[in-house]
């Protein structure tokens, strides 16, 4: 960088000596020039002073016509305290940044959630604006592995602001392969059997036979022409008619949850604390439904550490609903239709005798079903080992 310099004119009857004074005191002047009794240089700014002293001892006119330099384009602004204000301000948030802990980033969870790891930290009082500093990161981890124990190793770093979470989860075995434990099939339900496809072990129920809940259709034991017992896993499909019964109930009169009145509250957080955006804002009492909503603010495509917060207090309220004959029935025929789509998809319904009874508070309904479906399951045998 080219160093500060100034250029003068100096005129008087006493110039020659002027100028062997500038020699004599090892002021260094280039770019020298006589025209029309006056001596035109330039020399370093630091030679300023002596320059002017100089000057006054040999009578000379001196005048400054040029300054260079940073130190001259920064003078005019010496009173200005904006500016060193602005630096201080800069200096102070870029060490928050990375002094304090800005954002909290997980890696290599797969079952266990990031709310179940935040919730975590937060209790060993790591959060968002936590400083570095106090965070001990030994025990932090330590203990991270006694609170959640899905961990098998952790470590925590930080990065500029940033709070690295890597972890690794305990490996869980694989499940149990069950395709060769030996098992019968049995009846879940009282039912008339109607068919009997037997894919392994062998069947000793036929079609038109009426059994009982928990009676064997299908069993996967053999002795074979030794006397050796042989045991394998029964596979087959059984069908049957059974008899099933649904009930439901509905009031003429309901209370129903609903919304009450809400009220909202801005906050903004920075560094992890948090600000109230409006004075004297009091939380409801009572029993609150509480729901927030983050908005953080965005620099370049980077998060920064602000973030804009909506609260939102709501009362839960309830209402009561009347419903009318036809509308109840309605509501206990889709309930009926729900529960043959969700529990007998696969079943042909052979009977259906629905009944509706009403009374002054309400109207049930029951369905006496007559299904042909499936009524195996299957169960394992525990063999005596001995």
């Amino acid at each position: 960088m080219k160093r500060a310099y100034i250029r003068f004119s100096a005129e008087g009857e006493a110039l020659s000596a002027f100028r062997d004074a500038l020699r004599r005191c090892g002021i260094r002047c280039r770019m020298q020039q006589i025209c029309g009794g006056r001596f035109h240089a330039e020399t370093n700014a630091g030679s300023l002073r002596r320059l002017e002293s100089l000057a006054a001892e040999s009578g000379i006119t001196l005048r400054i016509t040029a300054r260079h330099g940073l130190r001259f384009r920064l003078r005019p602004y010496r009173h200005r305290f904006g500016v060193p204000a602005g630096l201080l301000c800069g200096i102070a948030f870029l060490y928050w940044c990375n002094a304090t802990v800005r954002s909290i980033e997980i890696t290599g969870n797969v079952t266990v959630s990031d709310t179940e790891i935040l919730s975590a930290l937060d209790a060993l009082g790591v959060r968002r604006g936590t400083p570095i500093r106090e965070i001990p990161f030994t025990y932090v981890e330590q203990q991270m592995r006694l609170r959640v124990s899905d961990i098998e190793w952790i470590a925590l770093r930080n990065e500029g602001g940033r709070l690295i979470v890597d972890l690794t989860q305990e490996r869980t075995p694989p499940d149990m392969d069950r395709s060769h434990t030996p098992a019968n099939i049995i009846a879940a339900v009282p039912a008339q059997i109607t068919s009997v496809n037997v894919l392994g072990g062998h069947a000793v129920r036929t079609a038109g036979e009426t059994v009982k809940a928990g009676e064997l259709l299908i069993t996967g034991v053999q002795d074979d022409e030794y006397g050796m017992t042989h045991y394998y896993r029964a596979a087959g499909t059984v069908t049957g008619i059974y008899e099933e019964q649904f009930t439901c109930e509905q009031p003429f009169v309901a209370e129903l949850p609903v919304h009450g009145t809400t009220v909202t509250q801005p906050l903004i957080e920075i560094f992890g604390r948090r600000f109230p955006l409006t004075a004297g804002f009091i939380p409801p009492a009572g029993e609150q439904i509480y729901e927030e909503d983050r908005s953080p603010l965005m620099l370049f495509g980077r998060e920064l550490p602000l973030t804009l917060i909506g609260c939102r207090y709501t009362e839960p309220a309830y209402t009561l609903t009347a419903y009318s004959e036809e509308e109840a029935r309605a509501i206990l025929t889709e309930k009926a239709e729900r529960f043959e789509r969700n529990f007998h998809a696969n079943d042909t319904i052979v009977a259906r005798n629905a009944e509706f009874c009403r009374s002054d508070l309400g109207i049930s309904l029951n369905i006496n079903y007559i299904f042909e479906g499936s009524i195996g399951k299957t169960s394992e045998i525990f063999v005596k080992l001995s």
